[in-house]
């Protein structure tokens, strides 16, 4: 019946907000937290906030919550109110909370984009809830949005300065491996941490964007599409861990990552307008290469091993299992072949000479490969490796030759780009 009566009393102000708006003064700054079960920190985040928005600011906290089942937004809700904090924009305050109540859970991005609709600062600031973004860095923040009315500011781990704590050594990786990936494949080199979850930015550089990827990370898309008109200022700070609550990283937004990795490379291919702007996004070519070459090589063993079985089996034949390995092996080899021909190095040239020529180097490269496995896999386990180390070191390392021998003399492409 509380929740029922605070979500009553949140509307009815809404409403006359709404009504006032016009006659309402400007707001500096809308503050722009996502939260999915954070009730453990968000009460004392802003209590935090509060104490670090100057008083001359006007400011308005907007909580966009995701349908918590731990009690997040009624929890926000009504600490707002108990404050006073969830006031119409024509009062007095200098400082306003509002709580955005989401029925469904649809992404990261989709509910920093509804905070970013419902809010009504000349300037955005974007952060997470589990205190991994300080809020004591906002006045610097607030001071450069003052500065330049065209920049982005973003909270960097990785600027000179910047520097994380408590993070696992998994997550570490995965995270600056994704932003190797963005900084070099999207074109974006010149910032150091364009994953950040924490930046500020004036609401008219959001103008025509038109935000099309699910992305774990919204600065990344906006980075991309208007890194051409938007001076860009990283202020260092120190990114800690989480001490309460569950990380919000897992496969499905590895995914989602990757597909807005591609989604903006090709926007990227897209929006070039002009022979001498164009780009050729090396890195991310070699990346989607390899990933094709790689998966070639997947569905090869599946092919070896189907046409093996049924050569043996009675189905297709009664071979000795070595012949009908042996021919499963041959099969997969020159379906390997004609899928990365036509697939992964997209080789319009069919005549029969030529293909006849790459295959012979295809397998002749497949054979090394082979023989590089081997021989790694004998020298690393006499080392005292173990041998599912260095079973996986050999695959890696015969894979990765034989991706770039064949990129390079097969296919006659550059071995990067």
């Amino acid at each position: 019946m509380r929740d029922q009566r605070t979500a009553e009393i949140v509307q009815t102000r809404r409403e006359n907000e709404t009504s006032h708006n016009e006659e309402a003064p400007s707001t500096f700054l809308s503050i722009v937290i996502p939260t999915y079960n954070e009730s453990e920190n968000i009460i004392r985040l802003i209590s935090e906030i509060t104490n670090w928005v100057p008083q001359d600011i006007r400011t308005e906290i907007l909580i966009v919550d995701d349908n918590s089942p731990d009690g997040t937004g009624s929890l926000a809700s009504e600490y707002a109110l108990e404050n006073d904090f969830d006031i119409a924009l024509n009062n007095s305050g200098a400082l306003t909370i509002r709580v955005i109540h989401r029925s469904i859970r649809d992404g990261l991005m989709c509910a920093v984009l509804d905070g970013i609709k419902a809010s009504m600062g000349k300037n955005i600031l974007v952060m997470d809830a589990d205190f991994s973004h300080p809020p004591q860095l906002i006045p610097r923040i607030i001071s450069e949005l003052k500065n330049e009315s065209n920049c982005v500011v973003i909270g960097s781990r990785y600027a000179k300065g910047g520097t994380t704590v408590g993070v696992p050594l998994k997550r570490l990786l995965i995270s600056f491996g994704a932003t190797e990936i963005a900084r070099y494949g999207l074109k974006v080199k010149e910032v150091r941490d364009p994953m950040s979850g924490f930046f500020a930015l004036p609401r008219h550089i959001l103008k025509d964007i038109e935000f099309s990827t699910q992305g774990f990370k919204i600065l990344l898309e906006i980075l991309v599409k208007k890194q051409s008109y938007v001076t860009v200022k990283e202020i260092p700070y120190t990114f800690t861990d989480r001490k309460y609550g569950n990380s919000k990283l897992d496969l499905k937004v590895s995914i989602d990552f990757m597909k807005a990795v591609w989604s903006l490379y090709k926007y990227g291919r897209r929006s070039l307008r002009r022979p001498e702007n164009e780009e050729n996004r090396k890195s991310v070519l070699f990346l989607s290469k390899a990933a094709r070459f790689f998966t070639v090589g997947a569905s090869g063993l599946i092919v070896n091993f189907l046409v093996s079985y049924l050569l043996s089996n009675g189905t297709l034949g009664s071979l000795w299992y070595i012949q009908a390995t042996a021919i499963g092996i041959a099969i997969s080899i020159t379906t390997n072949f004609v899928l990365n021909k036509i697939w992964t190095f997209e080789d319009k040239d069919f005549s029969a000479v030529h293909s006849l020529k790459q295959y012979g180097l295809f397998l002749l490269f497949s054979s090394l490969g082979i023989t590089i496995q081997l021989t790694l896999v004998y020298v690393l386990v006499e080392s005292g490796l173990s041998y599912n180390l260095s079973l996986i070191s050999a695959v890696a390392a015969a894979s990765i030759s034989n991706f770039m021998l064949n990129k390079k003399w097969t296919f006659g492409e550059k071995v990067w780009g």
